[in-house]
């Protein structure tokens, strides 16, 4: 991608705790039960792995009607005799469907809409509508439950149950890249369908985000890399976590964990929807426990040998330089320093000669013995015996050199009609 990788940021979804919302007063237990999908938020509130996550996104293409028909291009540029012939005669596989191809530390992995169903917990069906023009007949229907029907209704104006659905898409569905906080046409679909109770098919959703972000990201127009906590489900579940760790790759400090922002009770009164958050010591708290495997989970990559799949591995962290199995020092939150103004109590310790702040300078010296023993004598340098190089000296030289040859060149071949450009000498150069 044209971004780079410490650019990128990875976005957790929001896990939801339903019990906490009901007790302040927003049960959407029934909505979601329409919608199959409690096992989803409960596969949320688990943790992210910002480590591998950006070296999976980094890598991640888009792999569709149009990447196979230049994949056969290729082919037939290598060797026209392929021209006419089926992928299988030129060696390629069958396209099936479209995929999203990466690779995680060194290992290849596809990602499929059967994948992204599985790690979801929820079935691919249900109602998808993408690319929908301003005209579609359902925005009437938005119009009519979702502003209750009227156009000029604003979003913070809206019914409070609509509000945390909307929340739930931005949060937990399709996270926003910044630019405008209007939904676009196709999530006024969906906010629609969720408030009038119509199941919509979620992985195909993700998928489709996934295929937008991503191209986005090519292009260098998105640095927020969307469901951090799914692709890493993924990867759990798919096993890659299981082959860092039996190779010794898998701290949790280095790997930098990362949680969502649970939604709750709290959330309420921040929207200002209600005015008094309820809390209780049973609320769930924001999880880092990975998820245990699961029973028939589709498989993420091809290679089955323990040896080549270490192999690869360490290859990956020989090239990146990524070091996994050393810990990274904690983090340690340093208090905001605020420098606070001078008092008339100051200024009187001052005059009458009382002991003030010392320097840094001064507590330095004071805090190192050394500084007040004699110094220390130079050593002769031996006869025979090569002056120290002083590196700064060096480099000055060195631009020094290239200032004049610039000049001479310049002195050579400008002309009135003509001044050459550093382009023009290093050509000149050659």
């Amino acid at each position: 991608m044209a971004i780079p990788l410490d650019s990128f940021e990875v976005q957790s979804e929001s896990p939801v705790e339903f019990a906490s919302l009901k007790r302040n007063g927003m049960d959407l237990e029934s909505l979601i039960a329409i919608q199959e999908m409690f096992p989803y938020f409960e596969m949320l509130n688990g943790p992210t792995y910002v480590t591998f996550v950006k070296d999976f996104w980094v890598r991640a293409e888009v792999y569709d009607v149009d990447a196979a028909k230049a994949e056969e291009l290729k082919a037939v540029i290598r060797d026209p005799s392929l021209k006419g012939k089926t992928r299988q005669e030129m060696g390629l596989e069958s396209f099936r469907q479209t995929e999203i191809r990466s690779s995680v530390m060194g290992i290849p992995i596809t990602i499929t809409e059967e994948v992204i169903a599985k790690a979801c917990r929820v079935a691919a069906n249900g109602r998808f509508i993408w690319n929908a023009n301003r005209n579609h007949p359902f925005l009437e229907s938005y119009k009519g439950v979702v502003l209750k029907g009227n156009s000029s209704t604003k979003l913070v104006d809206i019914d409070g149950q609509h509000r945390m659905l909307l929340k739930f898409m931005t949060e937990c569905f399709f996270q926003k890249g910044g630019g405008s906080d209007q939904p676009s046409v196709d999530h006024k679909l969906v906010l629609y369908f969720l408030a009038s109770f119509n199941k919509i098919n979620l992985p195909k959703y993700i998928m489709h985000h996934l295929y937008w972000a991503i191209n986005e990201g090519i292009r260098g127009k998105r640095k927020q890399i969307p469901y951090g906590r799914l692709l890493f489900e993924i990867f759990i579940q798919g096993k890659l976590l299981e082959i860092f760790r039996r190779n010794n790759l898998a701290s949790d400090q280095a790997l930098r964990t990362k949680t969502g922002k649970m939604i709750n009770g709290k959330t309420l009164q921040n929207m200002n929807i209600i005015k008094k958050f309820s809390p209780n010591e049973k609320d769930l708290k924001e999880s880092t426990t990975p998820t245990k495997l699961m029973k028939d989970f589709p498989p993420i990559y091809q290679e089955r040998n323990p040896e080549v799949l270490a192999k690869l591995v360490a290859d990956s962290v020989k090239e990146s330089g990524i070091r996994l199995d050393t810990e990274a020092p904690a983090a340690v939150e340093v208090p905001l320093q605020v420098r606070r103004k001078r008092t008339a109590s100051d200024a009187g310790l001052e005059a009458s000669g009382a002991q003030t702040k010392k320097s840094r300078k001064d507590k330095s010296e004071a805090s190192n013995p050394d500084n007040n023993s004699a110094p220390i004598p130079k050593r002769k340098r031996e006869r025979g015996e090569t002056p120290p190089v002083n590196t700064q000296e060096k480099l000055a030289e060195a631009r020094e050199e290239r200032a004049k040859k610039m000049r001479a060149f310049k002195k050579k071949y400008e002309t009135p009609g003509f001044v050459m450009t550093p382009e023009d000498a290093k050509a000149a150069q050659k």
